[in-house]
């Protein structure tokens, strides 16, 4: 059989299961043979008891910040290092400017960056004034400070700021 046949199996007789071991939940509820198979080659072991304890990888992967580093499997070693490697890989400018956002709540810090990139460079001159606000005061004072120049008119504000 197929692991298309297996995954099929999983997701109809047992839709909510990330986790099952050997003894206790596949001979129990009688997991046919190659639904069997398919865990033991696609999931993670990460117990030998009750003939083995297998746990769906991606799954896996968000609880193994939570397991302590000196019972960690060779394999929960290599899956580490994944996620090691994907936390540091380059971040693009939205990203960049998220995290400065949430470092800096008032916003000052997010609106310099984005003074330096080409979008701030294209926009008119409404939006760069409300940006210069924004980086010198904070996100709130931009706030004002549009609602000021539309005349506290929210809809003319939208259209005049974006």
């Amino acid at each position: 059989m197929s692991d298309e046949s297996a995954k099929e199996w999983l997701n109809t007789n047992w839709p909510n299961m990330h986790a099952c071991d050997v003894d206790w939940t596949m001979k129990r509820y009688d997991y046919p043979d190659y639904v069997c198979e398919y865990i033991k080659n696609n999931w993670i072991k990460i117990h030998d008891s009750g003939g083995g304890t297998y746990q769906q990888k991606y799954d896996y992967k968000k609880c193994l910040a939570k397991t302590h580093i000196l019972w960690r499997t060779e394999e929960q070693h290599k899956m580490q290092k994944e996620l090691d490697e994907e936390e540091n890989k380059p971040q693009t400018v939205p990203e960049i400017i998220h995290n400065k956002i949430k470092e800096d709540p008032s916003g000052k810090d997010a609106a310099k960056l984005y003074q330096q990139t080409g979008f701030a460079k294209a926009m008119d001159d409404n939006n760069k004034e409300a940006l210069k606000v924004a980086a010198e005061e904070g996100m709130d004072a931009a706030a004002k400070h549009m609602m000021k120049q539309a005349g506290g008119d929210y809809s003319r504000m939208r259209s005049m700021f974006g």
